[in-house]
């Protein structure tokens, strides 16, 4: 039998699937299908989206609305998210209609995977768009800010802020949009955004905070440090890859910092790089509480509860919690010993 011919292509097209693990990417991208398909249409009259996770959604009710006329539009978009498990139970009649899509109904469906090697990804692919939303390798991702800042607001960003940002923040791609939009209209006319600009904006007040604690800890205050961390929490709960990025960003000033006054910096030079400014007797007290190969263990401490976070043996906010009273036990038993 000869293979059945491919659909012509529309614009837009009958069916994009969105894919992936990254949820900014997905949503970035479903947010450009939404305008491309729908133009000035009004939402309400023209947009209808499932929770394709609910065990009790039928097909019959999204192809419904797929061929149903649409009212003061030329089309009608119908989102499905969380359609993982709507695939499973519907992709053979999903594959029948993908090859004979209505023409008004712009079906929108984001998922978690589709394998290129099933029929329904070759189908989608026929007529329409897969769209893959995989994050960016950690070292790349300050290329994809200078990027993202260049191609969204015209501004420059140079290699340093940029990494300075994810050192900051953490590499979750939303919540650093979010801090590069804040830069574009803090430097407003200006065309370039510098560190010292990423230093005033974003890192001075957390990296107030953050010292704080770390003051606490070499005082062995538990009480006093966890209070502060559970401030910064408050603050920061919505980005937790944000908490621990901006006290490992402080304990990586902290170990140049140590490293300087080996090298004979002066305590000015030192408060330089810590960007702390008053008290410079209290500020030695504080370097001499940490030891070169303890501020080195912080950060080892630091990236295992990172990596802990990330594959979901324990909550940032927990990580933390065991990383402060840990530290200020080893505080007591040093000065214990002392």
């Amino acid at each position: 039998m000869p293979a059945k011919p491919e659909s012509p292509r529309r614009d837009p097209a009958p069916v994009y699937v969105v894919c992936g693990p990254e949820p900014f990417l997905k949503r970035q991208a479903i947010s450009g299908i939404t305008d491309r398909v729908l133009g000035g249409a009004d939402r309400c009259l023209a947009l209808r989206e499932y929770d394709g996770s609910v065990a009790a959604l039928e097909l019959a009710d999204v192809l419904d609305d797929l061929r149903t006329l649409p009212f003061l539009t030329d089309r009608r978009l119908v989102v499905l998210r969380e359609a993982d498990p709507f695939i499973t139970r519907y992709r053979t009649q999903l594959e029948t209609y993908i090859q004979d899509p209505s023409p008004t109904g712009v079906l929108l469906i984001e998922c978690k995977t589709l394998p290129a090697n099933t029929r329904l990804y070759k189908f989608v692919q026929a007529v329409g768009e897969v769209i893959k939303c995989e994050a960016p390798a950690a070292r790349s991702i300050p290329s994809w800010l200078v990027n993202r800042c260049r191609d969204m607001h015209g501004i420059r960003l140079e290699a340093r802020p940029a990494a300075m940002l994810c050192d900051l923040v953490g590499q979750d791609l939303g919540v650093l949009d979010g801090e590069l939009q804040k830069l574009a209209l803090y430097v407003g006319e200006r065309e370039r955004i510098t560190a010292a600009d990423v230093e005033a904006l974003v890192g001075q007040y957390r990296q107030e905070r953050v010292w704080g604690i770390l003051s606490a800890i070499a005082a062995g205050d538990e009480p006093r440090a966890l209070a502060l961390w559970e401030e910064v929490w408050q603050t920061d709960r919505a980005a937790p890859g944000r908490a621990i990025g901006g006290i490992a960003f402080t304990v990586r000033r902290l170990l140049d910092a140590k490293r300087a006054q080996q090298a004979g910096a002066s305590v000015r030079q030192v408060a330089g790089i810590l960007m702390r400014r008053g008290d410079e007797q209290r500020l030695q007290a504080e370097l001499a509480a940490f030891s070169l190969a303890q501020v080195e263990g912080m950060l080892c401490r630091l990236l295992e509860a990172d990596v802990a976070a990330k594959t979901g043996l324990a909550s940032v906010r927990s990580s933390i919690e065991a990383f402060i009273v840990e530290l200020c036990h080893s505080r007591e038993a040093h000065r214990a010993l002392g």
